[in-house]
């Protein structure tokens, strides 16, 4: 392992592999400022209803008045290209400002770049619908993104939340899948 200083940002501590390891900050207490922090999901996290649910482990916690930019990249899979999914972020009370652009495949064709986009979705849980098809690869995954500022008016946790276009058609939110977050005020 490694430690590492740098003036104005702090300590960070690297794993054997290099990559920085992170911990949790309680609620109420303050991040350093324009530092990157990552949360990986250890374990797949299954929804296989219409009703959208948080994907447990994939969150960060957040205090009141401070503007956090966060990137959310969660590898999915679907059990047919006719079930699509739908992706959203929650946190705590009414945010004072919050900008999310979502994307997710759009198409049910393997390397498409076509893609839903929500650009400045302003409100917890939204897009409110799911789209309507995975891509052709959905069995072995696709990639759903979710990236944005938040100035939370309360302390609390932002959650990447999902769920199936399909009832009782799982979508499946993959270990590994990770967010990035700092505070950039």
């Amino acid at each position: 392992e490694k430690l590492e200083y740098v003036e104005g940002t702090g300590f960070r501590v690297f794993s054997t592999s290099g990559v920085p390891k992170t911990v949790a900050v309680p609620q109420g207490a303050s991040y350093v400022a324009n530092q990157i922090n990552v949360v990986s999901l250890a374990s797949d996290v299954t929804n296989a209803t219409t009703v959208i649910a948080d994907v447990t482990g994939l969150s960060f916690a957040v205090v009141a008045g401070q503007v956090f930019w966060f990137r959310f990249v969660i590898w999915y899979s679907s059990p047919a290209t006719t079930t699509g999914s739908r992706w959203a972020i929650n946190g705590p009370g009414s945010p004072t400002y919050l900008a999310v652009r979502v994307q997710t495949p759009l198409i049910a064709t393997a390397n498409s770049t076509d893609a839903t986009s929500e650009n400045y979705v302003v409100a917890y849980d939204t897009p409110t619908t799911a789209n309507t098809a995975s891509p052709s690869n959905s069995t072995s995954g696709a990639i759903a993104t979710m990236e944005g500022y938040i100035q939370p008016s309360a302390d609390g946790t932002v959650i990447a939340r999902f769920a199936s276009e399909v009832g009782a058609s799982a979508i499946v939110a993959k270990a590994g899948s990770h967010c990035e977050w700092m505070r950039t005020l």
